[in-house]
């Protein structure tokens, strides 16, 4: 009886574990930074995601705090604010909405392929 109990327990366990490795075609699956500090482009994905390229012609997914972006954004002017003195752009930075007072943290930066706003057979969907 206790072993089925613990057979169970990892059962549902795994695809919970899973989950928190998710796996995106087009995008890294190791958390990284953005090293040159300066973004060149910006694009929005789904819910509250943006892809960055930064001024070395890389592309980031970028997760922001969940509820962030809304559904009315548009792709107002942001600016990153970085809150120490590295110069980089990583979980310590804000995003800030130039338009708007509102402001957002980063949850998660992913080396990715240009979005298919940019690349037309990007991996990436965006549905």
């Amino acid at each position: 009886m206790k072993a089925a109990f613990i057979l169970a327990s990892a059962l549902i366990a795994a695809p919970l574990a899973a989950a928190d490795q998710l796996t995106l075609a087009g995008v890294s699956d190791e958390e990284t930074r953005i090293r040159s500090g300066k973004i060149a482009e910006f694009h929005r994905g789904n819910g509250d995601v943006i892809f960055v390229r930064d001024r070395e012609n890389q592309w980031f997914r970028v997760g922001l705090n969940k509820g962030c972006l809304g559904d009315d954004w548009a792709g107002e002017k942001i600016a990153f604010r970085p809150r120490d003195f590295s110069g980089e752009i990583n979980k310590l930075t804000e995003i800030q909405f130039l338009d708007q007072s509102r402001r957002c943290n980063i949850d998660s930066i992913r080396r990715s392929v240009a979005p298919p706003q940019v690349d037309s057979n990007s991996p990436i969907t965006l549905d």
